[in-house]
């Protein structure tokens, strides 16, 4: 079967789980047999794009979250105001000390032929990046590059009270690793939080991978006491 939908079946999947609906609450909202959405969502046959838009609207999300299949460049022209080059899919590794354990998550970023702006997805907290789509959390958003900085703002997909926002400095191109901050909410307790995290263009052996090393270090804790900042060392 074409490989765009069996990506439109999974985005279907993906965010009928996200709204915890089973197949056969979602074919009977969309008045199709439960074997028919079956079908949609393994790829096994394509979707008109009447029963896309009747879909959109129960799952409520935008078409173009179900259809933004990703292309491979003709060319490098439209990645040159991305600072992640032509790197679309970034793992980010942080360190929770709730959990007292590395958390993984899964970031993609493409480029919106009809927006003309860089679209990112947060696959917060998952398993493994052979899983990224059992995150615990999703959100969706913007990315916007300057030459010092990047920023990355975002919105839960199921819960629009949570925002998040990333800040990376420097232009990532030049290096496979950055360090960069996250804020937000934080869902346990109900507050403000910022955590520093490190983005790679490849996932990393998780075995060098340590609370240690994804700890703030010494230095940027003296910052912090001394100037009641976070600030990242950049040295």
């Amino acid at each position: 079967m074409d490989s765009i939908s069996i990506y439109v079946g999974k985005k279907i999947n993906f965010f009928r789980k996200q709204k915890n609906l089973s197949l056969d609450q979602l074919s009977s909202m969309i008045h199709k047999s439960k074997s028919t959405l079956s079908k949609y969502e393994n790829g096994n046959i394509s979707i008109d794009i009447e029963t896309l838009c009747d879909i959109a609207k129960v799952l409520d999300v935008e078409l173009n979250q179900l259809i933004n299949y990703r292309y491979k460049p003709s060319s490098q022209s439209k990645f040159s105001t991305n600072p992640f080059g032509a790197h679309n899919d970034l793992y980010i590794y942080y360190y929770d000390g709730r959990k007292k354990s590395v958390v993984i998550s899964f970031l993609t970023i493409s480029f919106s032929e009809i927006r003309n702006v860089f679209e990112s997805e947060f696959y917060m907290d998952i398993p493994s990046f052979d899983e990224y789509e059992k995150c615990q959390f999703y959100y969706v958003g913007e990315m916007n590059a300057f030459d010092l900085v990047t920023y990355l703002t975002m919105t839960n997909q199921t819960n629009p009270m949570e925002r998040m926002s990333f800040c990376i400095l420097n232009q990532f191109r030049y290096n496979s690793l950055k360090w960069g901050y996250m804020f937000g909410i934080s869902y346990k307790p109900i507050a403000p939080f910022a955590l520093k995290f490190l983005l790679s263009t490849m996932p990393l052996p998780m075995g060098k991978i340590t609370p240690e090393a994804l700890s703030f270090t010494n230095s940027e804790i003296k910052m912090i006491k001394k100037l009641n900042m976070l600030l990242l060392d950049t040295e």
